[in-house]
């Protein structure tokens, strides 16, 4: 499994990487279109959408809401700020049913697949707009990058630092393997990569300390957007949400972390007016 994930990573990393330094963000936006549909689709069939048809009709629903959508959020900061208080929102959810499960009434609601479908609207939409926001500001293709390191940082040193001296349960309902060594694991490495990309003026006019809050904060976000996705697979009952990367499952399992982690960092810069 660890070297299907690595092989899968050596291969994926380069081409985000080229495409975020090197694609206008026109284009980029196109193929995070593209990666938010195939998202979309593996979150639709995971809450119970299991017909092509539905799937096919739910996702241009998706994307006429989103078009109108675009419309209402010019300029897009109200729709940030909105983003980023939606994952306060879930977080708390999180934090709240870490360690016991969703009362019943919660329970049927995770496990509707019309909350699925809107959940995968709100989140993708908010996503998609944080993502392509961060890309088209001066110097932005390197912040959504930075953003990106963060969460790959993250889920490296959580992985390992997890392994090797996990033993406190971060969130032992949703997601039992899951550790705070975990977490101190991800906090020294994030905190390593903020210290070296505000060196190189990736954090141009933000104070060092700020700069490496504001890498933390994104962090933990992250952390949330795996745990929530765990608590939608749970209630399903599945591992995976598709097959898609061979060692990482779907691609929502993926980009799981990412899809909080865009919106926050985008919502905070907005609030900071950076």
């Amino acid at each position: 499994m660890l070297k299907q994930r690595l092989l899968t990573a050596a291969l994926l990393v380069p081409l985000v990487v080229l495409a975020i330094l090197k694609l206008p963000t026109a284009a980029l936006m196109g193929v995070l279109a593209l990666v938010v549909i195939l998202t979309a689709w593996e979150w639709l069939q995971v809450v119970g959408f299991h017909s092509v048809l539905a799937k096919v009709l739910a996702v241009i629903a998706w994307l006429l809401i989103a078009a109108f959508q675009s419309s209402l959020f010019f300029p897009i900061e109200p729709g940030l700020i909105a983003g980023g208080i939606l994952w306060l929102a879930l977080t708390l959810l999180v934090v709240i049913y870490a360690h016991k499960p969703l009362p019943s009434l919660g329970q049927q609601v995770f496990a509707s697949r019309w909350f699925g479908l809107v959940m995968a609207w709100l989140v993708l939409a908010v996503f998609f707009y944080a993502a392509v926001w961060l890309h088209g500001r001066h110097g932005g293709e390197w912040l959504l990058l930075h953003v990106l390191v963060v969460v790959w940082l993250s889920d490296t040193g959580g992985y390992f630092a997890g392994k090797r001296w996990g033993q406190r349960k971060l969130a032992s309902h949703i997601s039992p393997n899951k550790t705070w060594e975990g977490v101190a694991g991800a906090v020294v490495l994030v905190s390593l990569w903020s210290l070296v990309s505000w060196g190189f003026g990736l954090g141009a006019g933000i104070d060092l300390v700020l700069w490496w809050l504001l890498a933390l904060m994104t962090a933990l976000f992250s952390v949330a957007g795996d745990l929530f996705e765990s608590l939608f697979k749970r209630a399903h009952a599945i591992k995976d949400s598709g097959q898609l990367l061979p060692g990482h499952g779907g691609l929502w399992d993926r980009l799981d972390s990412l899809l909080a982690a865009v919106p926050v960092f985008a919502a905070t810069l907005v609030l900071l007016g950076l």
